[in-house]
């Protein structure tokens, strides 16, 4: 019978070891790699409300809702005590037009702390606010970098227009809906109301972060206070 000289399997033995200490120092770049994708993918925002437009998955109509923070919806600027965590509870009301796209009835609820626009006095600021928008499909060819990114054409911020199937984000649109009705005056009473306004609390800043789309829109409701 033949046999393996002594030199053969020592270098059996030794390439035997080495294979799994390649194999080990693989597995850990590759666990290294995938702890760096990992960490960036956490640092790139995602859409929070979303409406998927995939054919089939939704009937004609239906209702979703969403209870987010002031703080996931990046407006944690707005509460002025630093409460970032205040709810916002949004309800959406779904209806899918065959051959057309959707429509999106949308209410916003949220409450968080702000200065009187007359005496600067801290008071709670309520918001009850309403919004329509229309997800039509879009036939522009996009990129891989954007397929989850509404796409609105033109001033119309009424109109989102998306990759057939992809989902429309709205957290834009909810955003703008706030902070264009947290820019509006209000005072903390029915009497501080209708005393002389103290000249001096201007909000400029609160009024300058609101979407240009939105501005023309805001002229109007100023006019009538």
């Amino acid at each position: 019978m033949n046999t393996i000289p002594n030199q053969h399997l020592a270098q059996a033995n030794y390439s035997i070891q080495l294979f799994p200490r390649a194999s080990n120092i693989r597995a850990s770049q590759r666990r290294n790699d995938f702890s760096l994708i990992t960490k960036r993918s956490a640092k790139t925002p995602r859409g929070l409300v979303k409406i998927s437009t995939a054919d089939g998955k939704w009937h004609a109509k239906w209702n979703l809702d969403y209870n987010l923070s002031l703080q996931e919806l990046q407006l944690q600027d707005l509460a002025e005590d630093g409460h970032k965590k205040n709810e916002v509870s949004i309800s959406l009301s779904i209806q899918k037009h065959t051959g057309f796209g959707f429509s999106v009835d949308g209410r916003i609820l949220t409450c968080f702390t702000r200065k009187c626009s007359n005496c600067s006095s801290p008071f709670c600021r309520e918001i009850d606010t309403n919004f329509t928008v229309w997800v039509l499909p879009s036939s522009r060819k996009r990129s891989s970098d954007d397929d989850e990114l509404p796409e609105i054409e033109g001033d119309d911020p009424s109109v989102i227009y998306v990759k057939p199937g992809y989902d429309a984000d709205l957290d834009s649109l909810i955003q703008d809906s706030i902070r264009l009705a947290s820019s509006v005056k209000e005072t903390c009473s029915e009497a501080c109301e209708n005393s002389e306004p103290n000249l001096q609390h201007m909000g400029v800043q609160n009024a300058a972060s609101v979407d240009r789309r939105w501005s023309r829109l805001l002229e109007l409701k100023n006019s009538y206070l």
